[in-house]
């Protein structure tokens, strides 16, 4: 197995896993892989596809077709979007290392939905497999300069006048945040970016380091001049700050 399908099995295997050891007993998601998928659009099979990143990733580039429902509010919009439970849901990611269409798809069966699929590696495996994406609305990436935990540090030691936007989920912050840090998550980027000061710097946070350069464009094409985003995000944070208590 090649080290980007193991990174993506073990991430799918990840987000299943969260669930109880009774909902395990529960059907899972069908995997799919992007062949599959293709001949069933193909053959005009009643398929939902459905982005579960944030509106934003999902208006810069999908699967042509899908609906863009970020994970974190599929509950909420799922009774209006999808009231026939017996339709197949097809979830996916935007990158191989994404738990978020796993997650989304066990949260769909365990509200009773029957038919549930994922795109097995996303839109990595789909543009691969030699099939198109669309940009609804696609955000240039600007050359947004990003600093190392050592660098965060001395800026926090030094109380720089600086603005931290963490965009992670809400769930994710309240469990430890960078001191001072406000939380808008992506999903939710595109409804409240208004609300941050143009006349301030921003410091854009995320889990990996993976998404805050996309946000981080958005922020600068609305007016944010001054936009740096942090190396690695808070998993690459808490490993330095980590280290450092240990000396």
């Amino acid at each position: 197995m090649s080290r980007m399908k193991w990174v993506w099995t073990v991430a799918l295997l990840s987000a299943l896993s969260a669930v109880s050891s009774v909902q395990a007993a529960e059907p899972a998601p069908n995997l799919l892989e992007p062949a599959e998928l293709r001949q069933m659009l193909e053959r005009g099979e009643d398929t939902v596809l459905i982005d579960a990143m944030s509106h934003l990733e999902c208006m810069d580039h999908s699967i042509p077709g899908s609906l863009c429902v970020a994970d974190e509010e599929f509950l909420a919009k799922a009774p209006k979007l999808f009231p026939d439970k017996n339709r197949h849901l097809v979830f996916y990611c935007g990158s191989n290392r994404c738990c978020r269409s796993g997650e989304t798809a066990a949260m769909a069966l365990q509200h009773g939905y029957a038919r549930i699929s994922v795109l097995k590696g996303g839109i990595p495996a789909w543009k691969k497999a030699g099939y198109g994406t669309v940009s609804q609305e696609r955000i240039p990436r600007l050359p947004v300069a990003s600093i190392k935990p050592e660098r965060l540090a001395r800026w926090l030691l030094e109380k720089r006048d600086l603005l931290i936007l963490d965009i992670r989920r809400e769930a994710r912050f309240r469990e430890g945040h960078l001191p001072g840090a406000i939380n808008i998550p992506l999903f939710r980027l595109h409804e409240r970016y208004q609300e941050l000061p143009l006349n301030r710097p921003v410091l854009v946070v995320d889990d990996r380091g993976l998404r805050s350069f996309l946000a981080s464009s958005y922020l600068v094409r609305k007016g944010i001049a001054d936009v740096t985003r942090l190396f690695g995000g808070m998993e690459r944070w808490q490993e330095y700050d980590s280290a450092k208590k240990k000396r």
